[in-house]
C-alpha cells in the first residue's frame, strides 16, 4: 500500500518489555491502523510519518500509534469504531477495520483504546494492554 509513497515509520519499543498475550491480534491492530493511515490520513499527500511507541506502566503496556496526516473530523471521530462506518465506501472500504480493532483490543486483549484527532492535526491511538492475558 505504501510501497511507492514517502511514508516513514518511527518505532520506539524497548526490547525488555515482555508480554504473555496474543501477538497475532496486536499485529492485526497495528496493520489496521497502518492501512487506515495510508488510505485516509495520507490520501491527499504523497508523504507522511507514522510513529509507534511502547512503554511499560506497571502491569500494563501502553502502545501509541500516531500519524501526522489529515486528521479526523469531530463528527466522524465519534463514529470510527462503529461497524460499517466508512468515509471510503466508494473505493471499497467496508467500515470494519476500526470496529475489528476495537473488539480485539477490548475483548481478546482485555485492554482499552482511546483516540485523539482533529482536522489537519493527525491522529493518535493509545492502547493500554495488560502484560498478561
Amino acid at each position: 500500500m505504501w510501497k511507492h509513497r514517502d511514508i516513514t515509520f518511527d518505532i520506539s519499543c524497548p526490547p525488555e518489555i515482555e508480554m504473555d498475550s496474543y501477538p497475532g491480534s496486536i499485529g492485526q491492530v497495528i496493520t489496521n491502523f497502518t492501512q487506515n493511515a495510508v488510505v485516509h490520513a495520507f490520501k491527499d499527500s504523497a508523504s507522511g510519518k507514522i510513529s509507534i511507541s511502547c512503554r511499560q506502566l506497571k502491569d500494563k503496556v501502553e502502545i501509541v500509534f500516531a500519524d501526522n496526516g489529515s486528521g479526523i473530523s469531530k463528527d466522524n471521530l465519534e463514529r470510527i469504531f462503529d461497524p460499517f462506518f466508512t468515509t471510503n465506501r466508494h473505493q471499497g472500504g467496508t467500515g470494519l477495520g476500526l470496529h475489528i480493532v476495537y473488539n480485539l483490543v477490548t475483548q481478546k486483549l482485555r485492554g482499552s483504546i482511546t483516540v485523539t484527532s482533529g482536522p489537519n492535526e493527525g491522529t493518535c491511538f493509545t492502547l493500554l494492554l495488560p502484560l498478561e492475558v
